[in-house]
C-alpha cells in the first residue's frame, strides 16, 4: 500500500463513504467468469470524535437512515476459512496484496489448513501480524484449495476501523515481498484461482457503487469480476494502460490530460494511480491549488474527518462549478461537480455546518494523481496482473 504521499490520503479515506458489500456471487455466460455484487450502506463512526479517519476504515452500525455523530460507507466481503469459519467483515483493497483473517474473531486452524510461518503487514499508521498458513478459502462461489492466508494475532492502529476481520488484497502481482516471512512474494487470491483453473484470466474488473448526490443513497449495485471484464455494465472499448514501473508496486499508469472546466490545467502525462482502499480524489498539489484560487473564497479544511481537502464558498453549487476531465489513453472520462461534492444530507453525519460547500478533493502529493473511491465510482476499472495493465471503460 502506498506510503509516505498517500498517509494523508489514507487519513480521510472511507470517511463518509467506503462500501459495505453483501456478497453474492453467480457464474457469467462464457469462459469461468466469477461475479461478486456489493452494496453501499451507511455505518455509524460515532467513536471517531471527529477526527480525520487513519487507514480507510471504521466503525460498523446503522441504516442509512439512523441518527450517527459520523457515518461512513465500507467495503468488506465474506471470507470462509479456517475451521468451517465466516470472516464477514473482510475489507477490499487493490492497495495491497494479501489475504488476512482474525481482526475480530481468531483464526482456528481447520482440516485443511497448514502452517507456513508468519506474516507482518503495515498500512502506514497501523498493521498486522501473526501466523500464516496455507489453507482452502472461499469467496462466494470462488474456491481456492491451498492459499495462503495470514492469521492476525495482533493488529494496531485500527482502532477505529473496527469491526474488521481482515483484509482481501488485490494489488498487482509480486509487491507483497517479504509480508509473509521467508517468501520473497506469494499468489494473490486472484492468482492462486488461476493456479487452480478456477478463472482462466488473472484479471479482474471493478464497479464501485455510487451514491445518489442530493440524498447520499446508493444508486447502483457494485460487482468484482474476477477471471475477466463485465461488458454488460460498460459502453465502448476498455482502454488498456501499461503499468509504470516497477509493476510490483502498485496498480499505477499514465494520465495524459487533466482539465477543471475550461482550464486545461496539463496536456502532458503525468503518473497516477488506483486505490479502492482510498475514498478522495487526489489531485497533484499544484493542481489544488489552481483549483482553490480559481474560485475565490474557496479554501482547504484544517481539521475534522475532511482534513486537507476543498471547502468551496457556501453559496457554490454543482451547478455553479465545472467538471473535471481526466485523459487516459485515447479517452476523456468526466467528472461533474455533484460528484466531487460532498452530498448536502451527509453534512450532520459528518459535523459539518452550512459553512461551506465541502468536496471530496485532495492532494496525491507533487505531481501525480490518486484515483480513489469517489472517482471510481465513475468509471469501470481492470486490472491484467499478467499483462501489467490498468483498464478503463465508461460505464453504462
Amino acid at each position: 500500500m502506498p506510503r509516505s504521499s498517500v498517509h494523508k490520503m489514507r487519513a480521510v479515506a472511507l470517511l463518509a463513504t467506503c462500501l459495505a458489500v453483501t456478497v453474492s456471487p453467480s457464474y457469467a455466460a462464457g469462459p469461468k467468469i466469477l461475479k461478486t455484487k456489493f452494496t453501499s450502506t451507511l455505518v455509524d463512526i460515532s467513536s471517531a470524535g471527529g477526527k480525520a479517519l487513519g487507514f480507510s476504515k471504521v466503525n460498523a452500525g446503522n441504516e442509512p437512515d439512523a441518527p450517527a455523530t459520523n457515518a461512513i460507507l465500507k467495503a468488506v466481503a465474506t471470507v470462509e476459512a479456517g475451521n468451517n469459519q465466516e470472516f464477514t467483515e473482510v475489507l477490499i483493497d487493490t492497495g495491497s496484496a494479501i489475504l488476512w483473517v482474525g481482526g475480530e474473531e481468531a483464526y482456528e486452524p481447520g482440516p485443511n489448513s497448514k502452517l507456513i510461518g508468519d506474516f507482518s503487514i503495515g498500512y502506514g499508521i497501523g498493521g498486522a501480524g501473526g501466523p500464516a498458513y496455507t489453507d482452502r478459502v472461499k469467496i462466494g462461489d470462488a474456491v481456492v484449495n491451498s492459499q495462503i492466508i495470514g492469521a492476525a494475532n495482533a493488529t494496531s492502529g485500527l482502532a477505529l476501523v473496527k469491526p474488521i476481520d481482515g483484509i482481501l488484497g488485490l494489488g498487482p502481482a509480486n509487491s507483497n515481498s517479504g509480508q509473509i516471512i521467508g517468501f520473497n512474494s506469494t499468489p494473490t487470491f486472484i492468482e492462486s484461482l488461476v493456479n487452480e483453473g478456477v478463472i482462466h484470466e488473472p484479471v479482474f474488473g471493478i464497479e464501485i457503487s455510487s451514491l445518489d448526490a442530493g440524498s447520499g443513497n446508493q444508486i447502483t449495485t457494485g460487482e468484482i469480476t474476477f477471471g475477466g471484464i463485465d461488458e454488460d455494465r460498460i459502453v465502448g472499448d476498455v482502454v488498456w494502460l501499461d503499468q509504470l514501473p516497477p509493476i510490483n508496486f502498485r496498480w499505477s499508469f499514465n494520465v495524459t490530460s487533466f482539465s477543471f472546466g475550461t482550464r486545461q490545467l496539463s496536456t502532458d502525462t503525468m503518473p497516477g494511480r488506483t486505490d479502492t482502499g482510498v475514498l478522495l480524489i487526489g489531485l497533484p498539489f499544484d493542481f489544488l491549488f489552481d483549483v482553490l484560487r480559481s474560485i475565490p473564497g474557496t479554501t482547504i479544511v484544517s481539521d475534522g474527518v475532511l482534513g486537507g481537502t476543498l471547502a468551496f464558498p457556501s453559496n457554490v453549487t454543482a451547478d455553479s462549478l465545472p467538471p473535471f476531465n481526466l485523459g487516459l489513453g485515447d479517452q476523456l472520462f468526466e467528472l461533474p461537480a455533484s460528484k466531487y461534492l460532498v452530498p448536502k444530507p451527509l453534512y450532520t453525519s459528518l459535523n459539518l455546518t452550512e459553512d461551506f460547500t465541502y468536496s471530496w478533493l485532495g492532494s496525491a502529493g507533487q505531481g501525480s494523481f490518486m484515483l480513489g473511491q469517489k472517482w471510481l465510482e465513475n468509471i469501470y476499472t481492470a486490472y491484467d496482473m499478467e499483462g501489467h495493465r490498468v483498464g478503463f471503460a465508461h460505464l453504462k
